[in-house]
């Protein structure tokens, strides 16, 4: 049975800590961290599909940290992997497919991954390719942003916000020295079975990616030593943005991070 101290005791707490938060916000100051207005300005923004107001509306917030910088990030990356996913990417061109070439080659020499060539066109079949035929390609020259401890990953393209993801679980980090590192590997998975890359199914399989230094990300327990988890449909698409050598860092210390970061020209 809970005792009339007991109740009077809360009854006395809640009107202090009311009284705190009333007399904070009288003298200009508030307890709670404020809500940019910003934010709700770009939510609107997307709701009218004024997609570039939005996102120069968030670039200030970006790099922010807390729940204002996340929630930047979050809108920003909606906006902009629909983009660079699609034909209409900034940077989109037209390939003139040459005899004899095959859709690997393609990939190697325009810097866009052989599966990005075949989401933006269509393609089904690789050996489908005729000479003569129009493909539409995108160089990546993306990087990756991993905050194992903060739980989040970003894509940028130089000073521009791509995507950002939520990490789910993080196993086998610890606070350490910022690291870089790239790309070395992409997998695919269909029913649990590793495909080959030149696989026709490659396309809607199941992504892993693993870092030259060993971390892995995956969306299930797959794998050993340091793994980041993603939700599936986050790393099916994380994939199709980093390509084979995209460049990583993994930031545990953000301000030394900051000071040492040189920001690639657009």
């Amino acid at each position: 049975m809970i005792s009339t101290f007991s109740i009077l005791r809360g009854v006395a707490l809640f009107s202090l800590a009311a009284t705190l938060v009333c007399s904070a916000e009288e003298e200009g100051y508030s307890l709670w961290p404020r809500r940019p207005k910003e934010l709700e300005s770009a939510r609107n923004l997307v709701g009218e599909q004024k997609y570039d107001e939005a996102v120069a509306l968030l670039q200030p917030f970006v790099r922010e940290g807390g729940i204002a910088g996340r929630e930047a990030r979050q809108i920003t990356g909606v906006i902009n992997v629909r983009r660079y996913l699609t034909r209409n990417h900034p940077r989109a061109q037209v390939h003139l497919v040459k005899r004899g070439e095959t859709l690997a080659r393609i990939a190697a020499d325009c810097s866009c991954p052989a599966d990005v060539i075949m989401l933006l066109n269509g393609i089904v079949e690789p050996s489908d390719l005729k000479a003569g035929q129009k493909v539409v390609v995108v160089p990546m020259d993306l990087r990756m942003e991993l905050r194992p401890l903060q739980r989040e990953i970003s894509v940028w393209d130089g000073t521009q916000l791509v995507a950002s993801y939520n990490i789910l679980g993080a196993e086998g980090f610890t606070k350490s020295t910022n690291e870089e590192t790239e790309v070395s590997e992409r997998q695919g998975y269909l029913g649990g079975v590793l495909l080959p890359q030149r696989s026709t199914q490659f396309l809607c399989s199941d992504r892993g990616i693993t870092l030259a230094n060993g971390v892995c990300l995956a969306s299930d327990e797959r794998g050993q030593g340091r793994i980041l988890k993603l939700e599936r449909k986050d790393l099916n698409e994380l994939a199709l943005l980093m390509g084979i050598g995209a460049r990583v860092s993994v930031v545990y210390d953000e301000a030394a991070y900051q000071q040492a970061s040189v920001t690639p020209a657009d």
